[in-house]
């Protein structure tokens, strides 16, 4: 059995505010296995690290394309998703 490729991007917003979101995260979900056609695609907004992290990992568990804008540190995070993905 073919193991479908995950995409994570991860962007690091450069000049958050005072009332930005710890991150803004798009979900990809597809209509197949072979990824031949997007369902939907889902826009959240998050405040609270843990659960931001929480839902992040279930989300790459799952199989779905993460794409994260976040005011954490990109080094920082990507060396998170690889101990939670390893």
């Amino acid at each position: 059995m073919k193991q479908n490729i995950i995409n994570v991007t991860i962007f690091e917003e450069k000049n958050p505010t005072k009332d930005s979101p710890l991150a803004v995260v798009r979900y990809t979900e597809y209509l197949d296995q072979e990824r031949s056609k997007v369902q939907k695609v889902n826009q959240v907004e998050y405040y609270n690290p843990a659960y931001f992290h929480s839902e992040i990992l279930q989300a790459v568990s799952y199989g779905l394309d993460v794409s994260i804008c976040t005011r954490l540190s990109v080094n920082t995070l990507q060396k998170k998703l690889n101990y939670w993905t390893s």
